[in-house]
Order: structure tokens, then sequence, then C-alpha cells
């Protein structure tokens, strides 16, 4: 599938070179209606036969630049785009056309500029350099050629060529400051839409209180954690967590405590664990942790490092010696269960500390004979001890 990578790149730029040209080309197509125009009010000095010579011309510039690029001969050269080639196609184009014209030759002329500063701003700065330099030599001697010099005309020649040479310096130049300043406001309207997309991924998969994943991006973390655990040998734990009697810190503190010590308890988590597990609330005090590729006895080790210091944080500056502990249940994934299997277990290794006690961690593991049961119930002081 590779090998038609570079070929389908090439194709679409080349219709994009296409359609450039066309651009340019119906640029010079105006351009030229505008001469017809003016030659058929009588202020041009050619022949409408000449001038179909000099529209043919044109047109044989266009079919030329099409050809190299449907045979794709341009891709053989430094600039593919042949940007400076159809710019000093163009500007000739427009000079012979003012040559001949009487008294409307800036007319002629700034007809096709608009045309010349847009396609001049796809030039490099040595481009830009060669194409303006060339427009001018050919314009001045064009304005020689025909001028007279002991009359009026020159004057005005010269007023147009300066016009001339300004519009096509300072044209690309203006164009391309001002599509800078496009492009600089596009990327910041970009920027705010990418802040404001990270919010609104970080409020379908956080809780906004405390900063926690939530139950849906929970199931989807352990599903890809099973995916894992089930191919090859890869091991993870979840752990139930529940706050003990964290109604009492609502009632007797308020509501603003009990959302600190939810906050405090996401942070001090996240903080121990790393950021390939996942921290996640699950309802109003329980939160589930998952620990990747970690064994049952080491996710002990971790979750009661998590229960000290939870056990260190003040709850309110009323009663500073307040302290809060947890119920913590642990079990480890067996290679090819439901993933309700793994959690039904942990939960249930949750009510079992619970049941008995309070401030414990209470390890679920697996019994060959009798199914899933709950056995080494430890409190965590004597876990840490």
């Amino acid at each position: 599938m590779q090998l038609y990578g570079p070929k389908v790149d090439t194709v679409s730029q080349q219709r994009g070179r296409l359609h450039r040209l066309a651009t340019l080309g119906a640029g010079i197509f105006m351009h030229l209606i505008v001469c017809w125009t003016i030659l058929s009010i009588g202020y041009m000095s050619i022949e409408p036969l000449q001038f179909m010579g000099l529209s043919s011309l044109a047109g044989a510039g266009f079919v030329i630049f099409s050809i190299a690029i449907l045979m794709e001969w341009n891709l053989g050269l430094e600039d593919p785009d042949m940007s400076l080639a159809q710019m000093m196609w163009a500007v000739s184009i427009i000079i012979m056309t003012a040559y001949f014209a009487i008294e409307f030759k800036s007319v002629v002329v700034l007809s096709g500029l608009a045309l010349i500063v847009m396609g001049a701003n796809r030039l490099t700065r040595k481009e830009l350099i060669i194409f303006s330099i060339y427009s001018l030599v050919t314009y001045a001697l064009s304005v020689v050629y025909k001028a007279q010099f002991d009359s009026l005309a020159l004057i005005t020649e010269i007023v147009v060529m300066v016009a001339f040479g300004l519009v096509l310096v300072f044209g690309p130049v203006l164009y391309r400051f001002e599509m800078a300043m496009v492009e600089n406001a596009l990327l910041d309207k970009n920027e705010e839409l990418s802040k404001a997309l990270i919010r609104i991924r970080e409020l379908a998969t956080k809780d906004e209180l405390t900063g926690a994943y939530n139950r849906r991006h929970l199931m989807e973390f352990v599903a890809q954690q099973k995916a894992m655990a089930d191919r090859r040998d890869y091991r993870f734990t979840l752990c139930y967590v529940d706050l003990d009697f964290f109604k009492r810190v609502n009632d007797r503190f308020g509501h603003s405590a009990g959302d600190h010590v939810l906050r405090s308890f996401s942070e001090i988590a996240r903080v121990i664990l790393r950021e390939v597990d996942c921290v996640a609330r699950v309802g109003g005090e329980e939160f589930v942790l998952v620990l990747s590729g970690t064994p049952q006895q080491d996710a002990v080790i971790a979750v009661s490092r998590i229960a000290q210091k939870l056990g260190e944080l003040q709850v309110s500056d009323i009663e500073p010696q307040y302290r809060i502990t947890a119920c913590i249940g642990i079990t480890e994934y067996k290679a090819g269960e439901e993933v309700g299997q793994t959690l039904d277990r942990a939960d249930r290794a949750l009510y079992d500390a619970k049941r008995t006690g309070r401030n414990k961690i209470v390890m679920a593991e697996v019994d060959g004979a009798q199914g899933y049961g709950i056995e080494k119930k430890k409190p965590i002081t004597e876990l840490l001890g």
C-alpha cells in the first residue's frame, strides 16, 4: 500500500498546479477582454487581427504550461510549480497589450496588476527580485521604444512605470503581510478551538469536582487492560475505595469540607500512582483505582501509602485533629474472566472491609474449590507497620 503513497501525493499536487494555472489563465483572459473593449472604442494602436494574434500568443503559453503539467515534465524542474515562468509569461502579455494602448495605458496595466500581485505571492524572495527586474526592464524598453522624448508623453510613461514598479515590489509584500495576519488569526482561533475541545474531552471523561476519571472512562480503561492481560503475560489490579463515614464530614463541617476531602483524596492518589494507572470516581465517596501491570501484592503497598496520606489530611480548621480513613477492597484480574466479575470481586472485598470494622484493606483472591473468596483482612496500620 505504501507504494502508492507518493503517486497519490503527486497527483494531488499536479491538480493543484493545474488549478492555479487555470486561475492565472482566467485572469489573463479577463485582461484581454478589457483590452478588447478599449480597442473597440478606438484607444489602442493595433488592428483587431493583430490583437487576435497577440491573444493567441497568450493562449499558446497557457497550453504549453498545461501540457508540461499533464505530461509531468515539470516534475524534473527545480520548481515544479513553474511560478516564475508563469508570472513572466503573464506580465509579458500585460506589457505587450499596454504597449499598444493610447490614452488608457494605466487602465490596461492596472487591470493585470491585481492578477500579478496574487500570483507573485507564490514566488520566493529571489524569484520575486528576478521577476520585478524583468518586468521593470521590459516595461522600460517598451516605453523607450515608443515614447516621444520631447513630449509630455514621456513624463506620463515614467509615472506609470514608477507606479507599475511600486505595485510589483510592494504589492506581493503587502499581500503576504495581510495573509500572515489572517493566518495568525486562524492559528489563534484554532488554538482556542483546541483548548475548547480538550475541555470538552475532559468533561466527557473526568469528574468535574475531583479531576478523577468518571465511570465511562474507567470501563474503557479496564477493557483495554483486560485485552492486554488476555493476550499475554500481563497483570493488573483493581482497588475499590470508600471513605469511612464520609456523611459525618458533610454534616459536621459542611459540604465544602466534604468537597475538600474528595479533591484531596483524588490528588493524593494521582501523586502516588503512576500516569499509566487510573484514578476514577464512581460514586459520592467511592473511587476505583486501576494499577496497570501490577500484581495484587504490589498494589497493596501503593494503596497503603495512599491510605496513610489520607489519614494525615486535615479535614477542617474547626477541629484540626479530626481525621478520615478509608476501606479498600483489592483484587487482581484473572485472565479470561469478565470485567464485571473482577469489579464485583473487588466490591465484595470492599464490603467485607466495611463490615469488619473499616479502616482496612481486604484482598480478594481466587479460591479454586469455593470460587471467589475473601481473605487477608488487614487493618491499614498493620499493613504499614
